[in-house]
């Protein structure tokens, strides 16, 4: 992942600004900010009490005790003996995968510097070539694995729900999908109630709602199919 700011640059667009606590990049409800990287691999959250750093490549973690945050226009800088974390608020690719984050983040442990990005994905601009894990439809839970998911081409979708696979081509249309007339496998299992109530609901016009870039929520009057973004 290369998304090179250099600390010092950034350190000048903070410049000025004034010293407060707090994480300011959580969203309601979230508890830690997290970041990752790449080239090598890496890790980082932070909450209101500690950051904690992990460099996968060596087997390295380092905890940290949250610090004073330096705010200002373009990010925060947390700063403490052995680690430096500097965010600044532009938009990221990991460089592994079509995820975009809001966020470049740059971390300099013991000396040596890290580049990556930063807090939740955001919504991608379109479903083709991604993958996603089925969590619940019409609000009941559907137990992990590989038999419930759903996967997006350019043009083509592809699910199970448990038991059966089903294909088919779709069209997006602002924050509408359609989906053709679906195909698939027709073998019968001790429980169809999910496959079910989703090919129900994939036969009409569908409200795409993006909770983040990391889950989906396909709607109608029908009902709804939650997903979480796997790849």
């Amino acid at each position: 992942m290369r998304t090179a700011i250099p600390l010092a640059l950034a350190a000048v667009a903070l410049a000025g600004c004034a010293t407060g606590g707090g994480i300011d990049r959580l969203r309601p409800g979230q508890e830690a900010y997290k970041a990752l990287g790449t080239e090598p691999f890496w890790s980082l959250t932070i909450d209101q009490r500690v950051m904690i750093f992990t460099d996968g490549s060596n087997q390295v973690r380092v905890t940290e005790t949250t610090p004073r945050a330096i705010n200002g226009v373009a990010g925060q800088i947390y700063r403490t003996a052995r680690m430096e974390v500097n965010i600044v608020r532009a938009r990221c690719s990991d460089g592994m995968s079509d995820r975009v984050f809001p966020d470049k983040v740059q971390v300099r442990v013991d000396g040596r510097a890290f580049e990556g990005c930063g807090g939740d994905p955001l919504a991608p601009g379109s479903l083709a070539n991604t993958s996603w894990t089925v969590e619940s439809v019409n609000g009941q839970a559907v137990a992990a694995g590989p038999n419930n998911f759903m996967r997006f081409t350019e043009n083509r979708l592809s699910g199970r729900f448990g038991c059966n696979t089903v294909n088919g081509r779709y069209v997006v249309t602002g924050d509408t999908l359609s989906a053709g007339a679906l195909g698939g496998t027709r073998m019968a299992c001790a429980d169809m109630t999910a496959e079910q109530n989703a090919t129900k609901v994939l036969a009409q016009p569908i409200t795409l709602d993006w909770a983040s870039g990391e889950r989906l929520t396909l709607r109608n009057a029908l009902g709804s199919i939650v997903l979480r973004r796997s790849i």
